[in-house]
């Protein structure tokens, strides 16, 4: 994970599809709850990277969302 001062990040973690919501479970076990605000939500779990802005202690606003490289 990468921080800088506006509150952006960028992650990677395995995409899981709950009922009401996507999680992204990282490598170290930390899990983020992923607000899709203006891109299409993923159709299939798997494994992600993420960039957004942290909105709250454990919620990202996803503003890009690509298959892990």
């Amino acid at each position: 994970m990468t921080h800088s001062n506006s509150n952006r990040v960028r992650l990677t973690g395995k995409l899981i599809k709950g009922n009401r919501r996507c999680l992204l479970q990282c490598e170290d076990e930390n899990v983020w709850r992923l607000n899709f605000i203006d891109i299409v939500v993923p159709s299939a779990a798997g494994e992600v990277t993420v960039e957004g802005v942290q909105s709250g202690i454990d919620n990202v606003d996803v503003d890009w969302i690509g298959a892990k490289q």
